[in-house]
């Protein structure tokens, strides 16, 4: 997917090409300058972070995906005390596109997976 290879790519310029100027994610406006800043840091915060689609599936106007992540957080992520331990999660996503770009993304990542981890 070429957005994911732009996330990978860390092209934050180019995310315009993908990603709706109005995009909201999990119900909250973003617009495209508040996702990017999103997005900066969580790579900023996860040096190794990188997006594969472990499953894909789509229709018409959404795409889901399952993306698992094998990963270091420098500090806390999503409130837990990870603090550069390497961790193992999946992210449930959905993505719906208007007029050939991401307009709304929902996302679940799988925390009780992280919390297991850290004992």
């Amino acid at each position: 997917m070429a957005y994911l290879d732009c996330l990978n790519r860390r092209a934050f310029d180019e995310l315009g090409t993908f990603v709706d100027d109005t995009v909201e994610h999990n119900g909250r406006p973003f617009g495209l300058s508040g996702y990017r800043d999103m997005l900066e840091n969580d790579f900023a915060d996860i040096p190794d972070l990188r997006f594969e689609a472990e499953i894909l599936v789509s229709e018409a106007t959404r795409i889901a995906a399952r993306l698992p992540f094998d990963c270091t957080p420098k500090s806390t992520f999503m409130g837990l005390p990870v603090n550069g331990r390497r961790v193992q999660f999946c992210e449930h996503v959905f993505y719906e596109f208007e007029h050939m770009k991401i307009r709304r993304v929902w996302s679940v990542i799988d925390k009780p997976a992280i919390e297991r981890q850290l004992g």
